[in-house]
């Protein structure tokens, strides 16, 4: 009963606490950022046969052209091109997908004539395309979806494609395998060709996971610190301005340990409220982030996740730098003299 009547909770220390929480929802969304990023690499490489590979001739897929007739490999694979353009002074860029083999398991088969726009492409309507040999009037008729192309790519089909880029004819910008066993990748390379593992590009991607999950802990550090700091500036306020009222329980017969316990108290309070606190912005801020991008970006594989093990993480480093930081006050409140209080 003496430690609560000893703690009023002011003005001050509200905000104090409310600091503390921004620390603490500052760690769990951290953790939420990389648990999110972890998952999102996850779900990409579900989205990929994982010994799966995109060929290329060239520095770059937009200026790739691979012959098809020279590809030697007997494995399974689905061809894709490419043209880039400009219509009505912006930079369009039209895709064709040839899959006879069914590798992508999607539907890539718009009629000739029709334009299937990714939802951040073309707006639907008619749109005049100049090619090399004439004008193509093509028709923007429906939206698609994909994970594994860009949303700005426009679906075209192969034979429109070939007559804005006559040069695809028997070629395809890139390749997409399903399967490549080291020999066949032997094979492609020795023909010039550019192979890209997606277990290779995945792997860098979980490797850079892994690295950001422990790097988490230079921020872990740093915001239990600022808490221990907070708690330590909260506690030495309230026993100077108790300096009178500790002294007159000092002479009523508390002890230094029952003094300590008191400011200890407030100090397990202050941390506790304010973990409490930082764990409900984390979750809220991290739901708002989550949903706004799925509501912005279409199909979005990207989250903020937070988990019970980083609320845990989050909870005890603050409660603990919290009672940690209270210590010194704490014991310097303990020592000091009766008279030298009471002046």
């Amino acid at each position: 009963m003496l430690a609560l009547d000893f703690f009023r909770y002011n003005s001050r220390l509200k905000a104090l606490t409310f600091a503390i929480g921004l620390c603490v929802a500052f760690i769990v969304g951290s953790f939420a950022f990389t648990n999110g990023l972890s998952t999102t690499v996850t779900n990409i490489s579900d989205k990929f046969v994982s010994e799966g590979a995109v060929v290329y001739s060239g520095d770059n897929l937009t200026g790739s052209l691979v012959n098809l007739a020279e590809i030697h490999a007997t494995n399974q694979y689905a061809a894709v091109g490419i043209f880039e353009t400009t219509l009505n002074d912006t930079d369009v860029t039209f895709f064709a997908v040839g899959d006879e083999s069914d590798i992508l398991h999607w539907s890539y088969y718009p009629f000739p004539g029709q334009i299937y726009s990714g939802h951040i492409g073309l707006d639907l309507g008619l749109y005049n395309v100049t090619t090399p040999n004439e004008s193509l009037t093509l028709n923007a008729n429906r939206t698609y979806s994909s994970s594994i192309f860009p949303e700005y790519w426009n679906l075209v089909n192969w034979v429109d494609l070939e007559k804005m880029r006559p040069d695809l004819i028997g070629h395809a910008s890139f390749i997409l395998f399903d399967t490549l066993d080291n020999d066949a990748i032997d094979s492609l390379r020795s023909q010039g060709l550019t192979v890209d593992e997606m277990t290779g590009i995945l792997s860098f991607f979980d490797a850079g996971t892994g690295e950001v999950t422990n790097d988490l802990w230079l921020i872990v550090i740093p915001s239990s610190c600022i808490v221990a700091l907070l708690v330590y500036s909260a506690v030495a306020m309230e026993t100077n301005d108790r300096a009178k009222d500790i002294a007159i329980l000092k002479t009523m017969g508390a002890s230094n340990l029952q003094i300590g316990e008191i400011f200890l108290f407030q100090a397990a309070v202050l941390s506790i409220l304010g973990a409490f606190i930082g764990i409900v912005i984390g979750i809220i801020v991290s739901y708002g982030i989550s949903t706004s991008s799925s509501i912005l970006v279409s199909n979005s594989l990207f989250f903020l996740k937070v988990t019970e093990s980083s609320m845990l993480i989050a909870f005890a480093s603050s409660t603990s730098a919290g009672v940690l930081g209270s210590i010194l006050p704490i014991l310097r409140v303990s020592r000091r003299r009766v008279m030298e209080a009471l002046r």
